[in-house]
């Protein structure tokens, strides 16, 4: 039987992180480009809603409602919901637009709960966790690449990730940005065996074979960000995300027998810009 959707302070959270979180590519051109406007200080206040998989690899889905913050200081400091960063080395390339970008990022890694969803019943929770790691970014005018790594150092699932990200930036007109991402991302054995992994006692209480991923590529996915600009403070936005996910993580009989390896994230949301 089909759970009833709810709202919970839980899934809220989890929820902003997922649709906050963005590799260091996109949030470092952000807030390179926001500090071209001449104000030291960016804040964007705002609320929405998401509909997403009820657990990373599930095939049933919620709508979730949506709190919204970033902030940027400059060319220097970034806020975007769980990530905080700064750009501590900036070089300028010999072409207008062309620029380098390294620092450090921490970040809050949500947990998951066994009450998410029916398929987790069972498995237990995760608790969340705090990660910490850097980025290299690179931006030729609209477009920049770049690498995240993090690692968790709250003992939530002892993993390390590394993100490789393309995106790109459009101005259909003056009132109207669309912003588009392509990304991966390797995950390492203690990261596949928290988040995707099925011990002998989570097997007999959930009734799940067992199973033990290894490290590797787990996903590859693309977002679309269309930003419209109903007054100079206020933005609609609307995103629309794909996931595939791959290798070990696909195989897990969390996403494989009761789940699906087809991850879809769409949402909508408004927001005040200061």
């Amino acid at each position: 039987m089909k759970k009833t959707p709810r709202i919970s302070v839980a899934s809220t959270l989890v929820t902003a992180v997922i649709f906050l979180a963005a590799p260091a590519a996109t949030l470092a051109q952000q807030a390179s480009q926001r500090d071209a406007s001449g104000k030291d200080w960016k804040v964007s206040l705002g609320a929405g809603v998401l509909y997403r998989p009820e657990y990373e690899g599930s095939d049933e889905y919620d709508f979730d409602p949506l709190p919204l913050l970033m902030v940027s200081y400059r060319d220097l400091v970034f806020l975007r919901g769980a990530t905080l960063g700064a750009n501590a080395l900036t070089w300028q390339g010999p072409r207008d637009g062309d620029k380098l970008q390294i620092g450090p990022l921490i970040r809050y890694q949500p947990g998951r709960d066994e009450d998410d969803s029916d398929d987790l019943h069972g498995m237990g929770d995760i608790d969340g966790g705090i990660e910490l790691g850097g980025f290299i970014t690179y931006g030729i005018g609209a477009w920049a690449a770049g690498l995240t790594i993090l690692q968790d150092v709250s003992g939530s699932h002892d993993g390390f990730t590394a993100k490789l990200s393309a995106s790109h930036r459009h101005a259909f007109s003056p009132k109207m940005r669309l912003r588009s991402e392509l990304s991966t991302t390797w995950a390492d054995e203690s990261y596949m065996e928290t988040f995707f992994g099925v011990t002998a006692a989570q097997s007999a209480r959930s009734g799940m074979r067992a199973y033990q991923p290894g490290s590797g590529i787990k996903d590859v996915g693309v977002s679309f960000d269309l930003d419209y600009s109903l007054t100079d403070h206020w933005v609609l936005t609307g995103r629309l995300g794909y996931k595939r996910m791959l290798g070990d993580a696909a195989d897990s009989p969390l996403v494989e027998d009761r789940g699906s390896d087809s991850q879809f994230i769409t949402g909508l949301f408004l927001s005040y810009r200061f």
